[in-house]
């Protein structure tokens, strides 16, 4: 995602139709990003906020990600253990990313083999 642009909830409301359609993406990007594609949770996840009254700018951060699935098709998770035989995991949170509670994002993944086998992207539940 383009860390320059600030999503913001919509203070319009949108038609049902842009709803229905950015539902309807963000549920294929949610299925693509738990079977295959770890790379954009952070990017769903943070979109999937907006379902309900999605904006112009939360259709355009949408594009985005699709144009980057599109340029990077031949992309897959690969498991070699030449590569790394051994179990590592990452996590990082933000600090107070979403304007507009104030809450943290924190996320990890966990890799085997050189690959990865379990992520997760998620908002706090609490303030920061």
């Amino acid at each position: 995602m383009d860390t320059k642009i600030k999503l913001v909830p919509n203070m319009d409301k949108a038609t049902k139709e842009d709803v229905k359609q950015f539902q309807g993406i963000i549920g294929c990007l949610l299925y693509i990003t738990l079977g295959t594609r770890p790379d954009i949770a952070f990017a769903t996840i943070r979109l999937a906020r907006y379902a309900s009254n999605p904006s112009l700018l939360h259709f355009t951060a949408i594009k985005r990600v699709l144009r980057y699935l599109n340029s990077t098709i031949d992309y897959s998770i690969t498991y070699s253990s030449n590569l790394s035989p051994y179990i590592s995991g990452y996590s990082d949170a933000d600090y107070a990313g979403d304007i507009s509670t104030a809450k943290s994002t924190s996320g990890y993944i966990f890799n085997i083999a050189g690959g990865p086998f379990t992520w997760r992207s998620k908002l706090q539940s609490i303030i920061a």
